[in-house]
């Protein structure tokens, strides 16, 4: 299940990939304590502001560092407008909309496509998401469908230092139901990624108050771990 599902450095490394100027060039991409690590090469200083406009829309990224990011010349610079400027704006919309602000969303740009990707509360949150991104001017088609419902999404948006998701046990809590809450899966093969991530020798045996890493996948939860 997305967002859950897949980790942080993950999405971001398919945001770079999908980028239509970004995905031209030689970039890597990696989470280090909530900030994007960009390292490679580009031919102008100023597509380092786009690659830092490509890690403000992702859910659990709060800075980015493009130190390592080598300036080769050789290319007239791109030019016209912000490229991500519709992904921009949509972004700073629902981050100031109370009912969306908590939600993990990731905003990504294509053209003038604006692509809405992770988890709301409710059908009526999904709705709103769409509302205010298809009121951007400019934007073309908004493209809603990786948005999912998932009860009490905000909530369950708790990230560590590199942006995975950290769950507190509640009282009734199991392994296999906290699974299939942020994967949509309560099979062993679910349960089990977390019970590996923790160290947990036995996946019967968690406490209320106990914190777990929920770790997200390269391809999803069926996928290897990140």
């Amino acid at each position: 299940m997305w967002p859950f599902g897949k980790s942080t450095e993950a999405r971001l490394q398919e945001a770079l990939a999908e980028n239509q100027v970004l995905s031209r060039y030689p970039l890597s991409a990696k989470v280090v304590r909530k900030t994007a690590v960009f390292s490679g090469e580009l031919p102008h200083e100023r597509l380092k502001n786009l690659l830092v406009a490509v890690a403000e829309g992702i859910n659990g990224v709060e800075n980015a560092d493009t130190s390592a990011v080598v300036i080769t010349g050789g290319e007239e610079a791109v030019a016209g407008s912000d490229p991500l400027a519709l992904a921009r704006e949509a972004l700073a919309r629902i981050k100031a909309d109370p009912d969306l602000a908590g939600n993990p969303i990731d905003v990504i740009q294509r053209g003038e496509r604006i692509i809405l990707r992770g988890a709301v509360d409710s059908e009526a949150e999904a709705a709103r998401a769409r509302e205010l991104a298809e009121a951007v001017a400019g934007a073309g088609r908004v493209d809603a469908g990786g948005l999912q419902v998932i009860a009490g999404a905000a909530k369950l948006n708790v990230t560590d230092d590199d942006g995975d998701v950290v769950y507190t046990v509640q009282p009734g809590d199991t392994l296999s139901g906290i699974a299939l809450r942020y994967y949509g899966s309560a099979s062993r093969g679910a349960y089990m990624k977390i019970a590996n991530a923790n160290g947990l020798a036995d996946p019967n045996k968690i406490y209320v108050g106990q914190k777990l890493k929920i770790p997200g996948t390269v391809a999803g939860p069926d996928g290897e771990l990140a």
